[in-house]
């Protein structure tokens, strides 16, 4: 059985709780560094288990999260 923990604050996701699920990537190119992040309408175990899979247990998590993904500067 897998276990999710919000990217954000770490608490566990439990059964029948709605999540927010997302993607998220980065990519550093030669002219420009690119952030994305793309939220999912639905929670599904299958995307859930995805490597750039973020999961979010409320939308104040998820705010947080984008906030900072889109804050820092990516190393070069």
């Amino acid at each position: 059985m897998l276990e999710y923990f919000c990217d954000t604050c770490h608490r566990r996701k439990r059964d029948g709780q709605n999540w927010i699920l997302g993607l998220a990537a980065e990519s550093m190119g030669v002219q420009t560094d690119r952030r994305e992040i793309t939220i999912l309408p639905a929670w599904t175990d299958a995307r859930a288990v995805h490597p750039l899979a973020v999961h979010f247990c409320c939308e104040r998590c998820r705010e947080k999260y984008t906030n900072w993904l889109f804050s820092y500067q990516i190393a070069s």
